[in-house]
């Protein structure tokens, strides 16, 4: 695969540049053969090995702001990194400048106020940490380590949805620095536009360096797990997961899925190694109300069941290992308008195809708090979507590149019957303006108009990129 462009450029960084930049500039600056540089400039997805000119790792909002300042006057790319999940590969760019922000690590939570926030580094393991101290949470990613705020910015999915919406839903307020470098406040009674382009629309107005939520009592003791069944069963638990979903308390957040199960303890030896068809989530409610609604699914016998009470930290991590960095990802993503028996054979024909062990073609419930926020109250749209698919093909090895992006370019065709448009831009590896187009729909031009205020040279445009 070729990899996202970033930005055509002859430019190059100067030495006088960085010296200068060093004078006032207090983190941390990481260039090619310093001993910690392969380290920091790795990302997620294996398939972007870029080398950066430098990498700049700020301790504060004056340190953002000198180094968006040399992106501008170098004109050199400018990556920046939250987590580094990008699966697009946006957190790194070659030859330019990545400004690496996970030295920005505070946390604060007011239980009173319900509020949290985080600074622009923060990964979902640190803040739902703190968060449930009190007992409180948003709606934060399936994989811990991704960060906050640019998970965040580009939709923010996770298990709580369909009870607290997404992430960029529970945003309400934001501090930014554009790329003139003012320091700006988005919230919701300054500067509104802006705060509404944040909650979906990707990093393309600025560096968010700190970021408030919304937050909402959650127990801190939830029921969840996953289940595993004999793949001969694949169709009657994806007919029992969809209509236990349809009129499901919107505590219960969930997916079908068919993934290989792994070789640990937990999984019986005969099953490891083997594709099999899963169910994962968890419910936010009562724990005899989460039984009652997994009944129909135990009868069916699963090989694994691991669901049951357990702190809600430990669901948020369930996914973390087969989710690790550096295996190769090539993903794409789309809303679906329902999930018939011609879907179900789809799935099931799909599933037997799949290149890679380490690939999950998954199905997601959507619907409920999702679906209660109108299409043009926030950036991201697709809100009436009842489900979504989601393929996330991960293999080891360039040499498999080939067949796993073959796959999955199928398996979205093979889906075209039921795609609809909205779908967030977090789930795509190669994004394209049609595909900007086809997710903002009609609120790409309110979009460009945001852009052009607050970033009309389009220095951020290493992002799902909404051109000024």
């Amino acid at each position: 695969m070729t990899e996202v462009e970033t930005a055509p450029t002859s430019a190059v960084l100067e030495a006088d540049a960085l010296t200068e930049l060093r004078e006032g500039f207090r983190g941390a600056i990481i260039e090619p053969g310093d001993p910690a540089y392969d380290d920091t400039r790795a990302v997620f997805n294996g398939m972007f090995d870029r080398r950066p000119a430098a990498i700049l790792r700020p301790t504060g909002t004056a340190d953002v702001i000198r180094a968006v300042g040399l992106a501008r006057t170098s004109g050199l790319p400018l990556a920046v990194r939250s987590g580094g999940h990008s699966v697009a590969g946006f957190s790194s760019c070659d030859g330019g400048i990545v400004l690496d922000l996970r030295t920005l690590q505070g946390v604060r939570v007011d239980p009173v106020k319900r509020t949290g926030r985080v600074q622009g580094g923060v990964n979902w393991a640190t803040f739902d940490r703190e968060t449930q101290q009190f007992g409180l949470a948003v709606t934060g990613g399936r994989v811990t380590t991704t960060g906050v705020v640019g998970f965040t910015t580009g939709s923010g999915s996770g298990w709580l949805e369909r009870k607290l919406g997404f992430a960029c839903d529970n945003v309400t307020r934001a501090d930014i620095v554009t790329a003139d470098g003012d320091v700006v406040v988005a919230s919701e009674d300054e500067n509104e536009d802006l705060l509404w382009g944040l909650k979906g629309g990707s990093g393309n107005f600025g560096v968010v360096t700190e970021m408030e939520f919304r937050l909402h009592p959650i127990n801190p003791i939830v029921y969840g797990g996953l289940m595993a069944f004999d793949p001969a069963k694949g169709r009657e638990v994806m007919r029992t997961w969809r209509d236990i979903s349809d009129g499901a308390p919107e505590e219960l957040g969930w997916a079908v899925a068919s993934v290989v199960a792994p070789p640990e303890p937990f999984v019986p030896e005969q099953w490891q190694g083997k594709r099999m068809w899963a169910v994962a989530g968890q419910f936010a409610g009562p724990q005899d109300e989460a039984e009652r609604l997994l009944a129909p699914l135990r009868a069916f016998g699963p090989e694994v069941d691991l669901f049951q009470a357990m702190p809600y930290t430990v669901v948020q991590g369930l996914l973390d290992p087969p989710n690790p960095y550096g295996r190769r990802n090539y993903w794409r993503a789309h809303n679906v308008t329902g999930f018939d028996e011609a879907m179900m054979d789809k799935m099931l024909e799909l599933s037997e195809t799949m290149p890679s062990p380490f690939s999950a073609l998954i199905v997601l419930h959507m619907a409920g708090a999702i679906a209660r926020v109108s299409d043009d109250a926030t950036a991201l749209g697709g809100r009436a979507a009842p489900f979504s698919v989601h393929l996330n093909t991960m293999w080891e090895g360039a040499d498999g590149d080939d067949a796993n992006i073959a796959w999955t370019r199928g398996a979205t065709e093979a889906f075209s019957p039921w795609n609809s448009s909205g779908m967030a831009l977090n789930f795509y590896t190669e994004v394209g303006q049609a595909d900007v187009a086809d997710s903002f729909g009609a609120r790409l031009e309110r979009l460009r108009t945001v852009k052009r205020r607050y970033d009309p040279g389009n220095l951020f445009r290493l992002n799902q990129n909404i051109v000024p």
